[in-house]
């Protein structure tokens, strides 16, 4: 047997492709309700800035030979401290982004349960749902991946109901009451609102890790990455934009349980709580993946001597269950640190400085592209080009989260520099070693 035929073609790989970027979707239409209506103008740039990125990681993934996803392609710029630094920042966005997605859960269960949480028990709760989603990862990876694709389920189709069902309820008054409520400029809304529209694409630096996987890479990944952030792009613009059709905007900022509120307001009760219900699981079985994830990030970087060892130390069924435990117990100091008045409020945080996290390594990555395509023997000036306008987005989309967050952000990556620096003599070992 060939092993071309192993391998799957451009329609599946963009199904895949969509499949991971399903992520942001639960407390979307609140956090750009936030904003007003009008954050419909952040979605066309995003999708752009995202498209380009896209375009931009295709080329990474099929020029690069060096494994370790973000960190791999910063090291063809930055040698080994690029790659650090590249999953070291990569590594702080998803312990944070995942304490969001706790807080979405906990926001959830609240309006479900028609309770009030004070911040401590808000915080608690939180904590609790990340270490169980971490304890789920304990037993292997097969519960890992059906929990996943079910959690996907529970969330992709509820946005996909709202998007083809909303539009009968939807109102073109209350649209266009919810559109400048904060009298914000055009510029203006449209930074305020970036951090919330790009959260919808999370997963696209993931999208193009398994190039060897795809037949005729050179066509099919690029075609397939485009269409899929155009499809999640304009499905995101849709169900965001008929919900702030249907609730009226101060109950949507102030929502918990936006899909949940804009089916009651479509059904009825008992619908909304439905579908509450089905979000709440399908955000923990997401939490469950994203842990999984976040643990393999660090395990592979222990090995490469770039994090402690007790990252790497693995049960008899491959789990890093040490380092898990104190993953989380990091989560858990980020949690205390992050505790706001409101869940929304706390969420936001959280979502601004993991996305400034998340964009470090897409810079380096960015700056990297150029040197990669030439060493694989290409001098594309499109790639170039597409190089530059891929890292000048990213800078923006940096700036467009505050400089809150932009301070915190840089903070955490220049302990990252000190924390390479101790373990820089134990990593240049382990690389000695696999040359002898």
């Amino acid at each position: 047997m060939s092993t071309f035929s192993n391998k799957i073609g451009l329609i599946p790989f963009t199904i895949l492709t969509t499949v991971s970027m399903t992520d942001g979707i639960i407390m979307l239409p609140t956090m750009v309700a936030t904003v007003g209506s009008i954050s419909i103008y952040a979605w066309v740039e995003t999708i752009i800035g995202v498209l380009v990125l896209a375009y931009a990681f295709s080329k990474c993934g099929m020029y690069s030979k060096k494994t370790g996803g973000l960190g791999g392609y910063a090291e063809y710029a930055f040698g080994k401290s690029g790659n650090f630094i590249a999953n070291y920042t990569y590594a702080i966005a998803l312990l944070i982004a995942n304490v969001g997605v706790a807080i979405s859960v906990v926001a959830y269960a609240s309006a479900f349960l028609e309770v009030f949480l004070t911040p401590f028990q808000a915080a608690l709760w939180a904590g609790l749902v990340l270490s169980g989603a971490t304890i789920a990862n304990f037993w292997g990876t097969g519960i890992t991946v059906k929990l996943g694709f079910i959690a996907m389920l529970c969330k992709v189709v509820p946005a996909a109901v709202m998007s083809l069902c909303g539009l009968y309820f939807f109102n073109p008054h209350i649209f266009t009451a919810a559109w400048n409520p904060h009298h914000y400029s055009t510029l203006h809304a449209i930074s305020a609102s970036n951090s919330f529209t790009l959260w919808a694409f999370l997963g696209l630096e993931t999208a193009c890790s398994n190039m060897d996987k795809v037949q005729n890479p050179q066509r099919n990944v690029p075609i397939a990455v485009m269409a899929a952030t155009i499809g999640i792009g304009v499905f995101s613009l849709i169900y965001t934009t008929v919900i702030q059709g249907i609730v009226p905007n101060e109950v949507l900022s102030a929502s918990n349980a936006p899909f949940g509120d804009a089916f009651t307001y479509m059904f009825g009760a008992l619908i909304g709580r439905i579908v509450t219900a089905f979000m709440i699981f399908g955000c923990a079985g997401a939490l469950i993946a994203w842990q999984f994830t976040l643990g393999e990030l660090l395990r592979e970087g222990a090995y490469e001597g770039y994090f402690p060892r007790v990252f790497g130390q693995l049960t008899g069924k491959g789990i890093p269950v040490k380092g898990m435990i104190l993953m989380v117990f990091i989560q858990l100091v980020m949690l205390v640190f992050t505790t706001s008045p409101t869940l929304i409020k706390q969420f936001d945080a959280l979502l601004q400085l993991a996305t400034v996290a998340n964009l470090i390594p897409f810079v380096l990555a960015m700056a990297a592209l150029d040197i990669m395509q030439k060493q694989a023997g290409y001098n594309s000036r499109l790639t170039r080009m597409v190089a530059v306008f891929g890292g000048i987005y990213s800078i923006y989309a940096c700036y467009a989260c505050g400089m809150e967050a932009v301070t915190y952000g840089m903070i955490a990556t220049l302990t990252g520099y000190i924390l390479y620096g101790l373990h820089a003599g134990h990593a240049e070992k382990i690389y000695s070693s696999i040359g002898q």
